[in-house]
């Protein structure tokens, strides 16, 4: 069975943490090295294996997932800390990217929705998204009395929007995000500090360059340009940087059709 795609902002993290490890056998080499043959040899060995781990960070594409038997003692350990959105978001998710059952995992998570939690119907959304159950998250979303003022909220109603061609109402949606995140901030899922600051950095370049495709929708190139920059700059990474509308061209073909 294929794999579920990660999010650019998972990936993202991956990448960074990747780079970090690569970066820590460096340090070590190069201090070795230093001591072995001098310093300037010391400083060519950091510099070679800064530049070596910087491509590797750009060429890894995927990473593998944890064995099922680790996953499945992270998911009994999650449970066994009590049952709160958090861990409930984090078990749906474990059940849906690892174990690949998206009907257990949207049932779990669809009978904890009177709750209104933020998380919660995120990660529901993001997975009837990533099934093709596009009309369906959005109602869903919608639902939710936080709709209008978490960011990720209305980041993901956004990105429905645009995938049924309501370009217009989806750059408002998309533009209250950035503004909204600006007050309330992301939600707190959970991780460390590090883990949560990348994510925040990867979440807001998402919703960039989803603007800028918008923006390239609606023929406003200039608006485009400013918005994958911003988004491109938050990326350490250059392979997961964006300049051009390759990836919305169905998308504009649905909006044109629509008009």
């Amino acid at each position: 069975m294929q794999s579920v795609q990660v999010d650019l902002e998972i990936l993202y993290v991956q990448k960074l943490y990747f780079f970090m490890f690569l970066l820590t056998l460096t340090l070590w080499a190069s201090v070795f090295t230093f001591w072995k043959f001098g310093l300037q040899v010391g400083l060519l060995a950091l510099a070679s294996g800064l530049i070596i781990s910087y491509i590797a960070m750009t060429k890894k594409k995927t990473f593998a997932p944890p064995e099922k038997k680790i996953t499945a003692r992270r998911m009994a350990h999650t449970i066994s800390q009590g049952i709160s959105p958090l861990s409930l978001s984090r078990f749906a998710s474990q059940l849906y990217y690892y174990f690949h059952e998206p009907s257990q995992a949207i049932s779990l998570l669809e009978k904890f929705l009177p709750c209104h939690d933020p998380l919660l119907c995120i990660t529901l959304c993001d997975i009837l998204l990533k099934e093709g159950n596009t009309k369906r998250a959005l109602y869903t979303i919608r639902e939710n009395p936080h709709s209008l003022i978490n960011p990720l909220m209305l980041a993901t109603q956004g990105i429905v929007l645009q995938k049924i061609g309501q370009i217009p109402e989806a750059i408002k949606m998309l533009e209250r995000s950035l503004n909204s995140a600006k007050q309330n901030k992301f939600p707190d899922n959970g991780e460390n500090w590090l883990t949560r600051k990348l994510l925040i950095w990867g979440y807001t370049a998402s919703i960039h360059h989803a603007l800028a495709d918008c923006y390239m929708i609606m023929k406003k190139p200039t608006e485009a340009k400013r918005h994958y920059w911003a988004g491109n700059l938050l990326l350490f990474d250059v392979s997961l940087w964006r300049y051009s509308q390759s990836k919305v061209i169905h998308s504009a073909e649905n909006y044109n059709n629509s008009l």
